[in-house]
């Protein structure tokens, strides 16, 4: 289906919001200074994939990159999981749990992605 306003297809709106949508996280990447001593193997991981019914509706879009590019974004990983991230450093201490250093979320992945999803919404919304 076209839009009556831009003549791109549901489609192809979807694939061109999945390509910046990726951009997004790989410059919220860069600008974070995540991988960047690593083979930058999450950088280069991103793929989507947009799903569209018989009628060319789009059903779904889906994303694929590395699983532990989404431990980084909760700041959970080897020895610390989501559970065990106290709220402040003064609970770690009471809780006598200071062992190396605190995982700190970087959000990277979730607010830009979650922000994204809103904003295809308005575009849909406005083009049909």
């Amino acid at each position: 289906m076209q839009s009556p306003k831009t003549k791109l297809s549901e489609r192809e709106i979807a694939e061109a919001w999945a390509k910046i949508t990726i951009q997004l996280w790989r410059k919220n990447l860069t600008r974070m200074k995540i991988g960047q001593n690593s083979s930058g193997d999450l950088y280069r991981s991103f793929k989507y994939k947009v799903i569209a019914g018989s009628g060319g509706n789009v059903d779904r879009i889906e994303f694929a990159f590395n699983y532990y590019g989404k431990f980084l974004d909760m700041g959970v990983g080897k020895g610390t999981t989501l559970g065990d991230r106290p709220v402040s450093r003064g609970s770690r201490v009471l809780a006598d749990k200071m062992l190396g250093q605190v995982r700190k979320p970087k959000k990277w992945y979730s607010r830009t992605f979650y922000g994204e999803a809103q904003r295809l919404f308005e575009i849909l919304q406005k083009e049909y």
